[in-house]
């Protein structure tokens, strides 16, 4: 599919040369302009962060006005330093900046990380365009400005003004804001989180999510990418990111921008937050709700992939067990249920009024001993898949040892099998979850992020295995295009049914027999050439937008005569009621029974085209239960649309009611084929059954 064919274009702001972004995480050698020797200036924290954090690279200061700060010899420019400099750390500000990136380009630097603030986020749109040309000119990838710096722990490289207390580890953070990366570098710490990297994007212009994706997708030191995000600049772009590991996404900021002002059902519940969901969907990434859940998924998603689905939970304490049964019946998590097999096997580590049926109650009278030989026989016995291990602090039994104990059989079994483990209590079992998390078993204080953090990976290992999508579209036929540009020269952007109608059956949407008459004589003689009976019959005029409400539209025409008669009144109707309107003639329908569906287009302004499904007619306003897709895609995400609804069921086959999946996936894939020329589609209802789908209206505004 060619970019014109579906007015989506792919990357919108590519460079003309390719950015390399090893500089960044592996530099041989930093400088940072505007270096201090004051503690209260950011060029300080920066140059103190990468000397203290143990970063064996060459170190240069770039500060006219001293010879050395923290024993390293300083430099007044970047092109007085001899050697080549990998990576640069600017500082200064922002009325500086600009030259300063020039002396980077002269010196060759091809990495810059712009700290200062003062640019796109106070409106200074004009500076940062010119810092964008010139790296685009001179082949540079820079991130910022208005950022905290970054940080790559494989390089001990801590280039930010953050804390400098950060645990090893395999999660890529990929922040927006950086006050937020500040202070959660502080809380990964205390919960002994581990980090591989942390990037502060600032203002994104020019490295952006995409890019850094795409990175630690060869990255080895890198499990699993978090992001928090508040914005994109970029939508179309965003969509081409190849996704090769977990991606966990936390997208703040709910609102449905633009509803207000959209005039169709799929504009009005779009919404930002409806369409970047459907983004994430796309590209196979995960949308975290809370901080807690992002960082919860993401010391899970380290774990192995569950080879089946057989879970264990071992637990000192009924309760505990039941609520974790629950959590897991919620998530989809399957527990073995062979209560011979589980007697056989675990009956040995618990006293006798223990509990074998899953969850395993050893009791609070098995010790360490009982969750050591518990654990052993969960990680070795190959019928289990999965593990989640409970805890609830007793005087008797020290947290801390009951962690080693589950580590320990973990280790020794070849870490081969997904472990979560809940631990709950004081002190001593925060030391005890402190202890698994520093070893790379995700350890909570609650059992529904234990079952979360399980659940996630069969997400991703859904999302991995799921079938791809062939999203090319066609060109729209050049008659449906022709009737479109012969309505656009007549002065109107709203189409009137029958021609909305003839748009969707030229490309390829299925409708329902029917006819346009201009008369009384031309309906009946339109109704009985075509068998439209029983008839919907519908005003078609330019001025009457709202036909139900104006009386202009009648159902359950049975023949030649109610026909007659009803064309009669309807018009006596219109000219009392709507005495101005032009009554250009009336569409007439052949009315078919099935489920009312609506499938819809609109532009987003971030994403561009587009489309919407979910239940139609009344329902959907009250309802709600729609799903979205940006344009391009295939039958594949079409057909995961229509899963995805709360009303599947009733689509799946309920009381005698069926949708006609296929042609409903075609009519989606069909009204893509419109997105370069329309602003807004509403193909509603969508009447479909067994039998087959057919659009019973269609409103087009172009």
């Amino acid at each position: 599919m060619s970019d014109s064919c579906c007015g989506c274009s792919g990357d919108s702001k590519s460079n003309k040369n390719s950015k390399n972004l090893e500089g960044f995480f592996n530099p041989k050698s930093v400088a940072v302009i505007g270096a201090s020797a004051n503690p209260a200036k950011i060029g300080f924290q920066i140059l103190n962060n990468i000397v203290v954090g143990g970063y064996a690279g060459e170190v240069y200061p770039i500060n006219p006005n001293d010879a050395e700060i923290l024993g390293k010899k300083a430099y007044k420019t970047v092109g007085d330093v001899a050697g080549k400099i990998d990576l640069a750390i600017i500082t200064i500000p922002a009325k500086f900046v600009i030259a300063s990136l020039e002396e980077c380009a002269k010196k060759g630097i091809k990495n810059v990380a712009i700290i200062t603030s003062g640019f796109g986020e106070v409106g200074n749109h004009k500076d940062e365009d010119r810092l964008k040309q010139i790296a685009d000119e001179n082949g540079i990838a820079f991130i910022g400005p208005n950022i905290l710096g970054l940080l790559y722990m494989p390089s001990k490289l801590n280039a930010s003004f953050g804390p400098s207390d950060v645990l090893p580890g395999k999660i890529a953070f990929i922040s927006q804001s950086g006050a937020l990366a500040i202070a959660l570098m502080g809380w990964t710490a205390k919960e002994k989180i581990g980090l591989s990297a942390l990037v502060s994007l600032g203002n994104k212009a020019d490295i952006g999510e995409k890019e850094l994706i795409e990175y630690f997708n060869n990255d080895k030191n890198v499990d699993v990418n978090l992001i928090y995000m508040e914005g994109l600049t970029d939508g179309r772009k965003f969509l081409q990111t190849k996704v090769e590991k977990p991606v966990i996404v936390l997208k703040v900021g709910r609102s449905a921008r633009g509803a207000k002002a959209a005039a169709s059902h799929t504009g009005s519940l779009a919404g930002s937050d409806g369409v970047f969901n459907a983004a994430f969907k796309q590209l196979g990434m995960l949308r975290a709700s809370s901080f807690t859940e992002a960082f919860g998924w993401a010391r899970a998603l380290s774990l192995p992939m569950p080879k089946g689905d057989e879970t264990i939970v071992i637990t000192n304490g009924g309760g505990i067990g039941v609520a974790t049964t629950d959590a897991c019946e919620d998530a989809g998590i399957k527990l073995m249920e062979d209560t011979a097999w589980t007697e056989g096997k675990f009956r040995c580590t618990m006293p006798d009024f223990g509990s074998t049926k899953n969850p395993i109650d050893i009791t609070g009278g098995s010790g360490v001993q009982g969750y050591r030989d518990a654990s052993r026989i969960a990680f070795t016995e190959d019928r289990v898949n999965n593990v989640i291990v409970l805890y609830c602090e007793t005087a008797v039994t020290d947290p801390v040892e009951v962690a080693k104990a589950v580590y320990d059989e973990w280790e020794k079994s070849g870490k081969k099998k997904p472990v979560t483990v809940t631990m709950v209590g004081g002190q001593r079992s925060s030391d005890g979850i402190a202890y698994l998390n520093e070893r790379h078993i995700p350890a909570y204080d609650n059992v529904e992020e234990a079952v979360s953090g399980l659940k996630v990976l069969y997400t991703w290992k859904r999302i991995k295995e799921q079938k791809k999508d062939n999203p090319s579209v066609e060109k729209a036929p050049q008659q449906a295009i022709d009737l479109i540009n012969k309505v656009k020269a007549e002065g109107r952007t709203v189409m009137l049914e029958h021609e909305a109608r003839q748009v969707m059956e030229l490309c390829g949407v299925p409708t329902p027999p029917w006819g346009f008459a201009v008369s009384e004589d031309d309906a009946v003689k339109q109704a009985n050439s075509k068998n439209l009976y029983p008839i919907a019959m519908k005003i078609a005029s330019v001025d009457i937008i709202h036909k139900t409400d104006m009386g202009g539209v009648v159902l359950n025409i049975r023949d030649e005569q109610d026909l007659r008669a009803k064309y009669r009144a309807m018009m006596e109707h219109l000219k009392k009621v709507a005495p101005t309107a032009k009554l250009d003639g009336v569409n007439l329908i052949k009315m078919v029974k099935g489920i009312e569906c609506i499938v819809g287009l609109s532009q987003d302004p971030q994403f561009g085209p587009i489309i919407m499904f979910g239940l139609g007619g009344v329902f959907v306003e009250a309802l709600k239960d729609v799903s979205f897709r940006v344009v391009p895609f295939g039958p594949v995400e079409a057909e995961r649309m229509i899963g995805e609804i709360k009303a599947k069921k009733i689509l799946d086959g309920f009381r005698g009611m069926k949708a006609h999946k296929e042609s409903l996936i075609g009519t989606m894939c069909a009204i893509q084929k419109l997105a370069p020329y329309v602003k807004e589609i509403d193909v509603n209802p969508i009447m479909t059954s067994a039998e087959g789908s057919y659009a019973v209206d269609a409103r087009i505004i172009l």
